[in-house]
């Protein structure tokens, strides 16, 4: 958990992620060359949850619970970091 949240945010718990949306990864409602609206020291996507608030993702407890939740279900693969921390 600690080299998934060095490497999504450096531990900047309010942070939005330096990604741009482009035409293969841009969500409805949003266009291209928009900022990615990933948030918090996890990155939650808000796009991909919905019910989750942009809030609730720069709270540092509830964005380690929702990584801590997600990797014990097996969800590992939608953090980024994850898939480049498994390939070394």
């Amino acid at each position: 958990m600690e080299e998934i949240i060095s490497c999504e945010s450096h531990w900047e718990y309010s942070i939005q992620s330096r990604h741009f949306y482009n035409k293969k990864n841009v969500p409805i409602g949003y266009t291209v060359g928009m900022r990615e609206e990933s948030w918090g020291l996890v990155q939650i996507h808000l796009p991909a949850h919905p019910k989750i608030s942009k809030e609730q993702a720069i709270n540092p407890d509830f964005a380690i619970d929702f990584l801590a939740k997600n990797l014990s279900r097996g969800k590992a693969k939608m953090w980024s970091c994850y898939k480049l921390l498994a390939q070394k």
